[in-house]
């Protein structure tokens, strides 16, 4: 019987802990979406050398990028949010070190790593 409590409680701890990823409190900062570059692909590739031989890599998908806009900072961030948000919309967000957290309108959550941050000059009036 006190096996079972124990499982119960795990489960439910898990639930708590999953629904509590989608709760807007959460993410206390707004991010507008100002622009994606949704050219970066995950694949293999082969390319012959000029001595006939086939060479093999990888590509990554650092050419796929998202920009966020937050306060007058511009966040640069990697691809793992890409499909998750639209240019133009706005998000919630909040920053943890070097990771950019977004719940979109939809009630998905993703995390992208920042690649750099820009000040952004204010507007003359």
């Amino acid at each position: 019987m006190k096996k079972m409590i124990v499982v119960f409680l795990l489960f439910t701890g898990v639930a708590v802990a999953n629904n509590d990823k989608k709760d807007p409190a959460k993410y206390p900062l707004m991010a507008h979406v100002v622009a994606s570059n949704r050219t970066g692909t995950d694949a293999s590739i082969s390319t012959r050398n000029s001595n006939g031989t086939y060479t093999y890599g990888d590509i990554d998908s650092s050419d796929a990028t998202v920009q966020f806009r937050i306060g007058n900072l511009l966040y640069t961030c990697g691809f793992g949010c890409r499909k998750h948000v639209q240019v133009g919309t706005d998000v919630h967000a909040r920053i943890d070190k070097r990771k950019l957290y977004i719940l979109a309108d939809d009630g998905q959550t993703c995390d992208t790593r920042i690649r750099g941050v820009q000040e952004i000059p204010p507007q003359a009036k």
